[in-house]
């Protein structure tokens, strides 16, 4: 975070940490940057996240293994999460599904390789429009004049009041080690 105004910087801090959680992104984001201009006015913000793709089944997605009266179904992200319970539950009911842990949910009396082939979701998981949605709450809301650059699992937005500037794309590619914007 690099914002010339330290309590303006704690509250975007504080604002990116919740809507990560909010939208249950933390196993996907690596890092969020942000440089916060008050004077000029621009905010930039860098997110880099964990690329996520083509897993469409609960097998794609996570790590079966069998246990007594059931098995435990590991996930590889937080993000599957959602889709995962609400498979789960309509084959087999919330009886038989339960959440122990923050990946990791029971399924009572259920074999593995079925389990292994249920779809998350009908429409597959499309993480770019989460991470969108994550910039987009944490951009100030007056800022609407927007420059977005993506990268190899990287989102870069310049937001302002006023047209971007030159100067504002260079100080975007510098952020995260000289890619991005």
């Amino acid at each position: 975070m690099d914002a010339d105004e330290e309590l303006g910087g704690q509250q975007y801090r504080y604002i990116a940490e919740k809507s990560v959680e909010d939208l249950g992104l933390g196993g996907s984001i690596e890092s969020i940057e942000i440089k916060i201009k008050v004077g000029e006015p621009v905010f930039i913000i860098r997110i880099k996240y964990k690329e996520l793709s083509g897993k469409s089944t609960l097998g794609e997605a996570s790590y079966i293994d069998s246990r007594k009266n059931g098995i435990r179904v590991t996930l590889s992200s937080e993000i599957f999460l959602g889709d995962a319970l609400k498979a789960l539950w309509s084959k087999y009911g919330r009886d038989r599904v339960e959440q122990i842990g923050r990946l990791e949910i029971f399924v009572s009396g259920a074999d593995p390789d079925e389990v292994k082939g249920i779809r998350l979701s009908e429409k597959g998981y499309d993480l770019e429009s989460r991470i969108n949605e994550l910039a987009t709450r944490i951009i100030p809301e007056g800022f609407r004049v927007r420059s977005a650059t993506r990268g190899k699992g990287t989102l870069t937005i310049i937001a302002s009041e006023d047209p971007i500037k030159e100067e504002w794309k260079a100080l975007a590619a510098q952020m995260g080690g000289g890619s991005g914007a």
